[in-house]
């Protein structure tokens, strides 16, 4: 049955698409095939033996691409699920990486410019002023190189020019949206250009907080610096630096189990959050964060065929986000993110293609980083003691009737999971209010490694090429952290620690550990035709072992091991006369996958090895110019991840679970058609609509209280004006036009509590654009 829906889901993609590709006019140009750099060379896309979703600027100004989350929308197999700036997760074809902890690695590597900017804190960045988009499915291992388990995105930003160029717009609309943005470009002489671009958005947020102002909205302000020179010897210069501020409100965890006072539980209505006085500073619910980075790209021509390049560079950031993750207006608990980190590489890169038999890259990669992740939290007493008592969650309830001199039978009697009402967790118990308490707990990571790589292309034939890569890592990790009470012991349990983990005495602890394996990759690429393109490859990917922070451990340490993944892939990419139509199906194998298991002190999803997992799917996507005035672009995706029934280690719980985040057939399509034409300016009309069947929000499968979300689709659409000079353009646009309920996360740290939370995805927005060219 699954292959069969396969195959009937690419019948029904090619029935849509057939007329139109039957279509060809005797006139029209060849089809202009975005070019990349997936391979460490500029390629055209259809060259390419990995399944890449490309977009250049054309296109990304087609979707009306602002940010991450729009990109993935027309990315088969790749979902963005953004709580905040600071908490953002990537599931590439259902392989997931949100976690915030420093020690923790990635399977979704982002790159801008190159540059590594995966770490979890630091990796969502505003989009402007870019060149272009690249997405690279399966695992990438001498490509993209470590954290890159199951694929890669980089974000290539514009580089300055020689000559002057500028533009500027602005943008309002409801819930008082607010954009402006632009560039200038100043050229310096013959092959030298500065370049200034940037960008500020912000809008209330949706969700009313009846304890006062708004959740989920934005406020980002992004400005970016870039030298460029090219010279007459071939030699290239690119000096980029970035600079980002986040200061959003809070983002709106909605209880799913207790109303807020005078309200109810749906997600899509006012919540009531709550901060305590005095809490980080007073800093309030919301986000605290900066992102900057400075970046240098240089390339040397070394003769015809070889080429020297070098990509240095260096990233800091630091945030503060609070969040209330039971709301209701209990006053119950908060909980803070203090996350800070910076790192720094360098990498040297020899490339030869003489455009002949053989094509070859060798080089190697130092990387540092270090970071600190800070959680301190505050509990009303009171209100823990009611819940506690009302859900039988005290770890020793004899403790705790011999403090409260009260019969044991007065604790058990009363634990009856969700039996508590508002009134109970205000005091209805009859315990006197008990004032607050606060824990902190800290961990930070360090890691120092070195790569070495190398891939070579031997083209056997004209037609036919095969290319092999491998490369080592070496790492060496150092992880620390302490959990401590401030103030002594709490007066819910009577333990010394109520949530956070400890130790003794709230001394630091650390552990030092080095890892070092090797991964590959083998490609077989045969072109069928002048138009058609075909490829089948195998890869070896590994996401680096975790030293991580393990309380529960005597050593307050454990290693997880390292995830490996066997891929296997066959794609293919077709040009025609009007259009391009690619994709490719793949199966691949996991062993030590980390199951994502919720960690309540963190807001986060913590690894725990999970054993073998199995995944396979088909990925398509086409771009084709029906008309001159109309043209189109669609993808489809099946995916198909689950936990084996049978593997070592793995909890039975798993067996046969779906991956979290990953729905098992997503599509979209976006359209460009122009609806008239004349000496004043075209009038374009363009659509977009992307959809995808249900998902899981964790690797439990749970249902509990709605903890999933159904399948949904979103549609967008902008009416543009371009003045036939160039000089501007004015247009009106709106996003979920339908004002479709959807959720973008649910459970949470809540879910920790027996009350799952939800955070209710964005409701119909619109407004207008103006934009000025000079």
């Amino acid at each position: 049955m699954i292959r069969k829906s396969v195959l009937m889901s690419a019948v029904a993609l090619g029935a849509v698409s057939a007329p139109a590709f039957a279509e060809s006019s005797e006139t029209a140009q060849p089809v202009e095939v975005i070019r990349v750099t997936t391979q460490f060379r500029e390629q055209s896309l259809a060259e390419v033996p990995v399944n890449v979703t490309a977009f250049d600027a054309e296109l990304i100004d087609r979707l009306d691409i602002r940010n991450l989350e729009d990109m993935a929308a027309f990315t088969p197999g790749l979902v963005v699920q953004e709580q905040s700036p600071n908490n953002t997760g990537y599931s590439l074809r259902g392989i997931t990486t949100d976690s915030g902890d420093t020690y923790a690695e990635s399977r979704v590597a982002i790159f801008q410019d190159g540059i590594s900017i995966t770490r979890s804190r630091g990796s969502y960045v505003e989009l402007f002023d870019v060149e272009r988009i690249e997405v690279a499915k399966g695992p990438q291992p001498t490509l993209f190189g470590r954290g890159a388990l199951i694929g890669g995105i980089n974000l290539i930003q514009n580089k300055a020019e020689d000559e002057f160029s500028a533009s500027a717009y602005g943008a309002i609309g409801n819930y008082e949206q607010r954009e402006i943005g632009g560039h200038v470009n100043y050229g310096l002489g013959e092959g030298l250009g500065l370049r200034l671009a940037g960008v500020h958005r912000s809008r209330d947020g949706h969700i009313d907080n009846l304890l006062g102002g708004t959740l989920q909205g934005r406020d980002v302000s992004a400005v970016r610096a870039v030298f460029s020179a090219r010279l007459d010897n071939g030699f290239s210069f690119d000096l980029i630096g970035n600079y980002q501020e986040d200061n959003g409100p809070g983002t709106s965890f909605k209880s799913g189990i207790i109303a807020p006072p005078g309200g109810d539980t749906s997600p899509y209505t006012p919540a009531a959050l709550f901060t305590f006085p005095g809490f980080e500073n007073d800093q309030g619910l919301g986000l605290d964060r900066t992102v900057w980075g400075v970046t240098a790209l240089a390339e040397y021509p070394l003769g015809d065929a070889w080429t020297l390049s070098s990509i240095t560079g260096y990233r800091e950031f630091d945030s503060v986000e609070v969040f209330d993750p039971i709301g209701a207006g209990l006053g119950f608990i908060n909980i803070a993110e203090d996350a800070r980190g910076r790192q720094t590489s360098q990498e040297f890169r020899l490339t030869y293609d003489a455009g002949a038999r053989v094509a070859a890259v060798l080089g190697g990669t130092w990387f540092y980083e270090s970071g600190t992740q800070r959680i301190p939290l505050i509990v009303n007493e009171g209100v823990a003691q009611a819940f506690f008592v009302s859900t039988g969650a005290f770890g020793d309830p004899a403790l705790v009737a011999g403090a409260l001199g009260v019969p044991v039978s007065a604790i058990t009697d009363l634990a009856s999971p969700f039996g508590f009402s508002i009134a109970a967790l205000s005091g209805g118990m009859g315990f006197v209010p008990l004032g607050t308490y606060r824990e902190e707990a800290s961990n930070s990571g360090r890691t120092e490694a070195v790569d070495l790589f190398g891939e070579i292309t031997l083209r056997a034939t004209d037609r036919l090429s095969f290319t092999a890569g491998l490369r080592y890592t070496d790492e060496d990790k150092r992880t620390s952290g302490y959990g401590n009470n401030i103030g002594g012991a709490n007066r819910v349990t009577f333990a010394p620690f109520l949530i956070l983990p400890g130790t003794p005495n709230g001394t630091t602890q650390s552990a030092d550990a080095s890892f070092g394996d090797f991964t590959w990759r083998l490609v077989a690429s045969y072109q069928l035709s002048d138009s058609l393109n075909t490829w089948v490859s195998y890869a070896r990917g590994r996401r680096p072992d975790v030293l991580a922070l393990d309380t529960g451990s005597p050593t307050f340490f454990s290693t997880a091991p390292a995830e490996i993944v066997d891929s296997y892939e066959a794609g293919a990419f077709l040009t025609l006369d009007r259009g391009t139509v690619s994709g490719s199906v793949f199966y691949s194998e996991y062993e030590n996958f980390q199951s994502s298991v919720f960690d309540p002190f963190t807001g986060q999803f913590g690894p725990s090895n999970a054993g073998e997992a199995t995944q396979y799917g088909l990925e398509l996507q086409g771009n084709y110019a029906v008309t001159d005035a109309v043209q189109v672009f669609a993808t489809y995706a099946y995916n198909m991840a689950t936990f084996n029934d049978t593997s070592g280690g793995q909890p039975q719980a798993l067996a046969g679970n779906r991956f979290r985040y990953a729905p098992e057939h997503a599509a979209s399509i976006g359209v460009r058609a122009e609806l008239f034409s004349n000496n004043a300016g075209t009038l374009s009309f363009l659509p977009a609509y992307s959809w995808q069947s249900h998902i899981f929000f964790d690797n439990n499968n749970q249902e509990f209280a709605g903890v999933r979300q159904d399948a949904y689709g979103l549609l967008r659409a902008r009416l543009r004006f371009d003045a036939a000079s160039d000089r501007w353009y004015g247009e009106v646009f709106g996003s979920n036009l339908t004002d479709e309920d959807y959720l973008i996360d649910a459970g949470n740290t809540g879910a920790a509590f027996g009350l799952p939370t939800f955070i209710a995805g964005s409701p119909r927005t619109y407004g207008v654009r103006l934009g000025v060219n000079f």
